[in-house]
């Protein structure tokens, strides 16, 4: 056993560096990464930065290294990178979605925020509907590694829409409708919501009495269903690994509308009847939020929205456009998930934000 010991002592540091002479003569023989040399010797900050760069973007094996190791660390710690929060049985969370939380000042900033767009949108004969998204750690706090996160964020949830309610703002309480499906409506690996939690989100707005039904009708068809490999994925491990650790790939079916009566001119109006805006949750058409909106309330419904901008980027892009300017909506619907209030970054609040009521518990001989 000692002589055992004593060879892995021995082989574990050749096969190192063994690997690493192997790794860089791969590197600079076959890929032949372009450097140049600094006027101001070997030894200054931008050589250094560019040999940091090539090694990152050409070291043979790094995604498959990349992968194994966090592969391994989500298998044996129970961990991913700084991104992602790991759940229970497969769930993974955005790492957002446990941010401190805003004091109470930064909290009425947004809402002021909001209301000063109600406000332009109202001089120019528009009128704005709010609906918060709820998180996911939230909906689904019963396999996050901590319930106290989606209390704190249920709690957020309902100040935010009190304030806004207070301010004269209409509100629709998406919520509600997502609590009480019994199917997913958040996929597991992915920070977004299902199809189906879209769908009953624009069944909310339909009767939450905020906007006026009208007459339009169409015929709703399931397009081929799709793999889906969740966002989150990528900070845990490769798209090939993670079925091996449990993250299972899922699928999603996208939905289209035809429209089915001689007043459903979808293409053909002159002026936008309703304007959605707000983030991928809207942008990304495989969700169906439009669609679903068009559907369940019979209207014309264009979508604006922007995917990787946070919430008021979009708006504020949309009321500085051409479009709103020649053709102002009847009614713009503001999509605005409820974990970007926790990023001061996107919001015009200089107020600090409040520490989290309570820390992620960590397993045991975590290496952080």
């Amino acid at each position: 056993m000692s002589k055992f010991l004593y060879a892995s002592r021995l082989a574990l540091p050749a096969l190192f560096f063994g690997y690493a002479i192997f790794a860089n003569l791969t590197l600079f023989t076959e890929r032949q990464p372009s450097l140049v040399l600094p006027d101001s010797g070997l030894l200054s900050g931008g050589l250094t930065h560019d040999l940091d760069g090539v090694y990152k973007k050409d070291l043979p094996h790094m995604a498959l290294s990349f992968g194994l190791i966090g592969a391994a660390r989500y298998a044996v710690l129970g961990e991913a990178r700084q991104g992602a929060v790991v759940g229970q049985n497969g769930w993974l969370f955005s790492a957002e979605e446990v941010r401190p939380l805003p004091t109470d000042a930064v909290l009425a900033g947004i809402a002021e925020t909001v209301q000063d767009v109600a406000r332009q949108l109202s001089a120019g004969g528009t009128d704005l509907v709010v609906v918060p998204l709820p998180a996911k750690i939230d909906i689904y706090r019963d396999v996050s590694a901590s319930a106290v996160f989606g209390a704190s964020l249920e709690a957020l949830y309902a100040d935010f829409a009190i304030d806004l309610a207070a301010r004269g703002i209409a509100v629709v309480d998406a919520r509600t409708a997502l609590l009480n499906s019994t199917d997913p409506v958040f996929f597991a690996t992915d920070t977004h919501w299902t199809p189906l939690g879209a769908h009953l989100v624009a069944a909310a707005v339909a009767t939450s009495g905020t906007i006026e039904p009208g007459p339009m009708t169409f015929d709703r068809k399931e397009e081929a269903t799709k793999p889906l490999t969740g966002d989150l994925v990528s900070f845990v491990t490769t798209d090939a690994l993670a079925p091996r650790i449990g993250l299972l790939p899922e699928s999603v079916t996208p939905v289209v509308l035809t429209a089915t009566n001689a007043q459903s001119d979808i293409f053909g109006a002159a002026v936008a009847d309703i304007v959605l805006v707000g983030t991928s949750y809207s942008a990304n058409t495989d969700w169906g939020f439009a669609n679903s909106l068009m559907q369940t309330l019979g209207r014309d419904v264009v979508s604006v929205a922007e995917q990787g901008l946070g919430p008021l980027k979009p708006m504020q892009d949309y009321l500085d456009s051409a479009v709103y300017r020649d053709d102002p909506p009847v009614v713009v619907i503001w999509e605005i998930p409820i974990r970007y209030l926790t990023d001061p970054a996107i919001w015009p609040v200089a107020a600090p934000a409040a520490p989290q009521v309570a820390a992620l518990p960590r397993k045991e001989n975590s290496d952080g």
